[in-house]
């Protein structure tokens, strides 16, 4: 927790330093986020799980000069996935995080009303809460799994979106794909792996 709050820490502060001839702003987040669990094991894995779709959003902040800006964010996402055996029974792991996500921004045309743009970067995570849900039958049971996995999560973004100018706010829609480095297990079998990977469609206001 301690490393995520100062990278946090940090991007905000040198965002808010820059001069306004730099073009900084700060804004709001907020959209869907689709996302999956990859695993490995050295043993054959009978299953594999399905997306599991919710709500992602938070604030960011941007400092840029004409092509290039860089954006750090601090978001709230969920993780996890879902295994469904039939309609009345299925298993699903849920992992909230705090995801600080610093990205590298171009934008292709960065004059006019419409302003596509490309974004790269990488994102560190802190878990909050793992939880699991057992559904049979109709009658779900949620435990918390929290002390088993890892707290801290990190990955690569990639992304592409269009950011519209309205007067003195930006509206923007993007599209992006977070792919999960850190293995969440803890203490794993050798070969084992639990990695994080999710697809976000996010709007966003800048002001």
């Amino acid at each position: 927790m301690k490393k995520l709050m100062i990278v946090a820490v940090a991007a905000i502060c040198l965002t808010a330093l820059v001069p306004q001839s730099f073009g900084a702003g700060f804004g709001l987040k907020f959209g869907y986020s689709s996302s999956t669990l990859a695993l490995a094991s050295t043993e054959p894995i009978p299953f594999s799980f399905g997306a599991l779709d919710y709500f992602a959003g938070g604030i960011y902040f941007e400092g840029g000069l004409g092509f290039i800006s860089i954006q750090p964010e601090i978001l709230y996402v969920r993780t996890g996935g879902v295994y469904e055996v039939d309609e009345a029974n299925s298993l699903e792991f849920r992992h909230q995080y705090i995801q600080v996500p610093v990205l590298l921004k171009l934008n292709i045309i960065p004059a006019g009303p419409i302003r596509p743009f490309l974004c790269a970067g990488g994102y560190g995570a802190y878990l909050i809460k793992s939880e699991g849900v057992l559904e049979v039958e109709g009658v779900s049971d949620t435990e918390d799994l929290t002390s088993d996995y890892e707290r801290f999560d990190y990955g690569f973004i990639g992304g592409a979106g269009l950011a519209f100018k309205l007067g003195v706010v930006a509206l923007s829609i993007e599209g992006r794909y977070n792919y999960g480095m850190a293995n969440l297990l803890k203490d794993p079998a050798a070969g084992d792996s639990m990695k994080n990977q999710s697809w976000m469609g996010l709007v966003g206001i800048k002001f």
